[in-house]
Order: structure tokens, then sequence, then C-alpha cells
């Protein structure tokens, strides 16, 4: 612009200034002008660590394990007089397109059926939102932010709740700098046992990883935008040893869907694909296909198969 504005200045007073003649050198563009402006820097911290100064109180930012599906940064919020408090938001590692966001408020209707007598409304927040508000658990709110996915929940329901959620969805879509890239992938040597069952599960090269080694238990994750193959380890207490003890306890039957299978000391299998068992007095893995129910059983096993030797302690 810098440019363009001599020039016209130049050609307006032609006739009466003769500095201005087309044979004398066009004086010099400032430095300034010229420098490309530097980029902005990047915003520090994780979501968490952005939102809670905004919000009234103090409150403790903590990372958390990575949400499987869609695979997900995950860190929560707890309000520090009141642990109760608390807010978890998960951010996406993968951009997602419109279409995107649609086929993923329909895998939360599926997984809604069953559990709450709820549907997913929009949630007024960002692009392609959807609010859940359940009786009997916390609200949550899914948005389209910068191509990047966001999730803000409520570990606890009630009056006031879903509008809390909302609020914090608010301030992080406005938050300054947008987000920061992530990086994709973040491996561990152990899952690459895995990768090619993962793989096949996935029907496509992994374009994003989440290993995680907690309390000496490795988890792996692979995921493409709409798909994900996941096996989670832990001792006695966690999700996994939980999982395991009630398809064991549900057994067999004419109205269960669970099946025994060959891998560690004892398994279980239902028919929409998760697999859950255990290889010691305290070790369980779970092992999935997201989105569920998924019909590739055999593949999930076959994972599940593939990753035991990582999981003895």
């Amino acid at each position: 612009m810098r440019r363009a504005s001599v020039g016209l200045a130049c050609a307006a007073a032609l006739i009466a200034v003769p500095a201005c003649d087309s044979g004398q050198a066009t004086p010099p563009v400032s430095q300034a002008a010229a420098t490309p402006s530097a980029p902005l820097p990047q915003p520090a911290g994780n979501l968490c660590e952005r939102v809670g100064p905004t919000l009234a109180g103090e409150w403790k930012a903590e990372e958390q394990p990575p949400a499987s599906f869609p695979l997900a940064d995950v860190c929560s919020l707890t309000n520090a007089a009141d642990p109760n408090n608390q807010y978890s938001i998960s951010l996406g590692v993968l951009p997602v397109s419109a279409q995107d966001a649609a086929e993923l408020r329909k895998y939360d209707v599926r997984r809604l059926k069953g559990h709450y007598v709820v549907q997913p409304v929009d949630g007024g927040v960002g692009q392609d939102s959807w609010a859940v508000d359940p009786a009997a658990a916390g609200p949550w709110v899914v948005f389209r932010s910068g191509n990047r996915l966001v999730k803000v929940s409520r570990p606890l329901g009630g009056k006031g709740q879903l509008n809390a959620v909302k609020a914090v969805a608010r301030t992080i879509e406005r938050l300054p700098g947008g987000f920061p890239p992530t990086r994709s992938m973040h491996r561990r040597p152990e899952c690459e046992r895995g990768t090619a069952a993962a793989e096949k599960l996935l029907a496509a090269k992994a374009a994003a990883r989440r290993d995680t080694l907690v309390n000496g238990f490795v988890s792996c994750r692979w995921a493409s935008t709409r798909q994900a193959a996941v096996a989670i380890g832990g001792g006695l207490g966690s999700d996994a040893a939980i999982a395991f003890t009630n398809l064991r306890n549900a057994g067999t039957g004419p109205v269960v869907s669970n099946r025994r299978v060959p891998v560690g000391q004892e398994g279980w299998q239902q028919d929409n694909g998760f697999l859950a068992y255990q290889l010691a007095e305290n070790a369980f893995v779970t092992v999935v296909a997201h989105p569920m129910p998924s019909t590739q059983s055999a593949g999930v096993l076959a994972l599940a198969r593939a990753l035991r030797p990582i999981h003895l302690r």
C-alpha cells in the first residue's frame, strides 16, 4: 500500500512538481514498510491453563490421559475451594470438517441410547455444536473451532450446569491466537507390536497416535478422523479391571452378547467388538475399535493378541 500511495501522489502532482518527473528516482520506501511483519507468538499452555485465569476464583489445571474417540488431548480444571467443581476440556488432535463433525454427532446419539433418556440438542457455541444434558450425569458441549473439535464437560449434573459448560466453551472460542498446532504422533516403542493390526482396523495408516504409560501400564491409541483402535492397560481398580469383571460376571446366555476369547489368562468379548482380558492378578487390558458397535471383532482380538506381551509386567 505504501508504494501505491507514493506513486499516486507523484501522478497527481506530475505537472506542478518537477521532483516527481518520471526521469527522477522514486524516493526509497522505508525499511519498516518493506520488512514483513513478524508472526504472532503462539499461545502458551494447554486450554485449561489458558481458560483458568478467566474464571472466578482459583483453579488448578492438570493434564489427563487422552480421550480415545475422537482422539483428543484432555486437561481438567479443579476449583481450589471446591474439588467437586470441575471442568474437563478435550481438544481434538486431528482437523475435522463440518461433515466429520456431523458423523461424530451421530456417534454420540448412538452411544447415548441405552444409557440416558436424552438426545443431543444444538449447543449454541461455535460451529457445528451440540449439547447433552443427562439427568443422571454431568452435561457436555461439543463444538468445532478452527477446524478442531472441542468438548467441555462437567462431572456433575444439576440446575445451571449446562450454562456453566457453555460459558467455558464460549471463552475457549474467543481465546486470542486460536489453537497452536499439535504433534499428531506420540508413540511408545512397545505399541509398535500392534500397529499392523490396528491399521487393519482403521483400513488406513494411522494419522495420529497417543501412546501413554500410566502407573506402569502402557496404553496404545491409533486414529484417523472418524476411527480409532485402542488398547488400555491397568491394574486392580482400573477401568480395564472393572470392565473385565463386568464382562466376566455377565457370563453367557441367550440374552447376553458375551463370549470367551483366547487371549491372556481369561478374555471376554462382546458382540460389539469390545474386549477385556486379564493377564495376571494385577494386570488387565481393554481393546476396542471405534466407532462402536464394531463389526470387526476378529480384528480387535488380533490386536489384543499382538499386544499381549507388552502388558506383562
